[in-house]
């Protein structure tokens, strides 16, 4: 299967959700033995660890480590949720994320994801990386953090025209979400989009309301600029490019 049927396989072209689902990583090349055997762990964590809420009303953000969120994915497909890849990095050499398991996961799974028969406007569940932003790039090595923006998700009026009145954003040690991901859940919230969370790692994974923290428009503006200066985009598209060696200069005359 080539990079372009398998996107086709995850973002039908007549899926609800499609239009935001990031082909980056699907064309990053193919996962090898490491890669599929990491991603066979990651699946078989998965397996009984999340009940995911009834779909209908309800969205999910998987705001997991790695793999987990597309293995946690699949458990969701089997309850009626759509996967919803945003992964917006590629893959790359000694990479400060490294996305080979996730790309394995997404060749791997896709039969799984068949057999769910999910209706094409099945509820969303939409996929990220926790370490996305956590890393410390090398000289030499591959940095492909990445972030998201607003734009990387519907509105809270394209999510209410689709029937959608609340989300629930899963992750592992954590209800508040990280701080790109907060400029999206606030301006939903605004909006009238209920915000839930669950924290994996608690004994209880039950939804609990949230109030999610507003950033202050100086630390907002901030942040935006040293992301948009520090992130390595790719010619192919999404985040990655290798980190140059530092520059050494001479001293004296020629």
């Amino acid at each position: 299967m080539n990079p372009s049927e398998l996107f086709e396989r995850w973002a039908p072209s007549d899926g609800a959700w499609s239009d935001w689902a990031k082909p980056v990583l699907f064309a990053s090349g193919v996962a090898d033995d490491a890669a599929k055997a990491a991603w066979l762990e990651a699946r078989q964590r998965a397996h009984g660890r999340f009940t995911p809420p009834r779909p209908g009303d309800t969205a999910l953000i998987l705001d997991l480590p790695g793999a987990d969120s597309l293995a946690i994915a699949l458990e969701c497909a089997a309850a009626g949720f759509r996967p919803v890849p945003l992964y917006n990095s590629t893959m790359g050499p000694n990479p400060v994320v490294p996305n080979e398991p996730i790309r394995a996961g997404l060749e791997l799974g896709v039969d799984e994801l068949a057999n769910a028969r999910l209706h094409s406007d099945a509820a969303p569940a939409f996929l990220l990386d926790a370490r996305r932003i956590k890393g410390d790039p090398q000289p030499k090595s591959f940095d492909n953090h990445w972030v998201v923006f607003p734009q990387d998700f519907p509105s809270a009026a394209v999510l209410g025209s689709r029937g959608i009145r609340r989300v629930v954003l899963v992750q592992d040690g954590a209800t508040q979400p990280q701080n790109d991901l907060a400029h999206v859940l606030v301006r939903w919230q605004r909006a009238g989009i209920g915000i839930a969370a669950i924290d994996l790692a608690s004994s209880s994974h039950e939804p609990v309301d949230v109030q999610v923290a507003t950033p202050e428009l100086a630390y907002v503006l901030f942040q935006r600029v040293l992301r948009l200066l520090g992130l390595r985009r790719n010619s192919a598209g999404g985040f990655g490019a290798e980190v140059p060696e530092a520059a050494t200069h001479g001293s004296g005359f020629a």
